[in-house]
């Protein structure tokens, strides 16, 4: 490494850092062979030649030492003639054999923790303070018992370590401390990260199941505190208030302004329509796995099939005959969904492109947009409609909205 080039490779000091930076331009002039200018090992010779090539390498190890400093402390320097003597003085200012820095340190290595660094991030911010302590500490200690301490402390470096990692490492904490004897710190560092990149892996693997196993739903937010997002309207679409307070009141039946749909004098008022009683174990139970289910009060079993069937009749008693759509995939009665939604137009009437700004948020926390609205019939309106949908979806708060009476009992659904 050329000198040029030192400035990249070395930590800057900049007043706070010392110890660091001590040991890493220490070992650089070292290698160079050039120690004996910043120790005073080497003095300036007396014959005028040898003396010219013995101050171009001290100058030389002058200008190392001003590049890797900070700046503002140049001018600190400038009243010095040998690199000896600026390194005498950046020693008597900012070495700090005392009491005050040991206890910063222990309060820096006390409160220290992984939170989102990754395991060699988290190391290597562990090991820049834990090496300032035992510096500061092992520079008191006389060589007969210097031994015996480095050992107590490398115990303890590495139980504090161990001790301040993220919970999802637990397990693999409690296999590496009761090992009898306990690994070193350097064999603890590579299990901690090949089990980091095997938590990464198996991550990789339950998402990329999930996604082609999740039905997307939409989070509905009706209930301060409940969900993330804010409650939606349902007739003018803008979020912060409910249909019942919207001030731009919007009619989905007759298309005019001024009021709702359950106060619209054009649509025929108390339809009549058998209420449907189902009784669900899963929704989104594969039939070919499926069991069936007993509905209390009643000498047969439903399967998930029949239950489909039902919510089927249940539709076209609204006015949803004859869309085959209907038939081939299931619409799902979703607690969760804020709006109406499927994957496809197909079902759909009076579709139309989508213009505002929202979107549908997913259960993975990803966002899917909306490219068209449309109506099943006349009493199922505003379904949007996101290609990435992986299932139809009849939103029970959107039911409730628009004036449809719904009970829920450990048997089912009345609709």
């Amino acid at each position: 490494m050329s000198g040029e080039n030192f400035i990249n490779s070395i930590v800057r000091f900049n007043g706070k850092n010392y110890a660091s930076w001590e040991f890493q331009f220490r070992m650089y002039v070292k290698g160079k062979e050039l120690w004996g200018h910043v120790d005073g090992s080497s003095t300036a010779p007396t014959d005028p030649k040898e003396l010219s090539s013995w101050e171009g390498k001290d100058a030389k190890i002058a200008s190392w030492l001003l590049s890797s400093v900070e700046p503002h402390m140049v001018n600190n320097l400038r009243g010095f003639t040998t690199v000896k003597q600026m390194w005498d003085y950046l020693w008597r200012i900012y070495y700090q054999d005392n009491s005050a820095r040991k206890f910063q340190l222990e309060l820096d290595i006390g409160n220290y923790r992984q939170g989102n660094l990754s395991i060699e991030q988290f190391y290597s911010g562990f090991l820049n303070l834990w090496s300032d302590y035992t510096w500061l500490v092992h520079s008191t200690v006389p060589k007969e018992a210097l031994a015996a301490l480095q050992a107590v402390h490398s115990e303890s470096q590495r139980d504090q370590f161990l001790m301040k990692l993220r919970p999802e490492f637990e397990s693999a904490r409690a296999g590496l401390i009761n090992r009898t004897p306990v690994p070193s710190l350097d064999v603890c560092l590579g299990e901690l990260l090949r089990e980091e990149q095997r938590l990464a892996s198996q991550l990789g693997i339950a998402q990329d199941a999930g996604g082609t196993e999740m039905v997307n739903v939409a989070y509905a937010a009706h209930d301060k505190g409940r969900y993330k997002s804010p409650p939606q309207c349902y007739s003018c679409k803008e979020v912060g208030h409910i249909a019942k307070h919207c001030r731009k009141k919007f009619c989905n039946y007759c298309k005019k302004e001024g009021h709702i749909i359950k106060d619209c004098r054009v649509r025929p008022q108390n339809r009549s329509a058998p209420a449907f009683h189902t009784a669900v174990q899963s929704s989104f139970v594969p039939a070919s796995s499926a069991q069936p289910t007993t509905v209390p009060g009643s000498s047969s079993n439903i399967t998930p099939e029949q239950v489909q069937q039902m919510i089927v009749s249940a539709l076209s008693a609204l006015g949803l005959q004859g869309k085959k759509y209907l038939l081939s995939s299931p619409w799902l009665i979703d607690s969760a969904a804020s709006n109406h939604m499927t994957g496809s137009p197909a079902a759909l009437q009076d579709v139309r492109k989508y213009d505002g700004e929202q979107h549908i948020q997913i259960a993975d926390g990803n966002t899917l947009p909306i490219t068209a609205v449309g109506n099943l019939g006349s009493s199922f309106t505003n379904v949007f409609v996101s290609p990435a949908l992986s299932a139809n979806l009849i939103s029970v708060g959107q039911l409730v909205e628009e004036n449809f009476s719904l009970h829920f009992d450990r048997s089912g659904c009345r609709v």
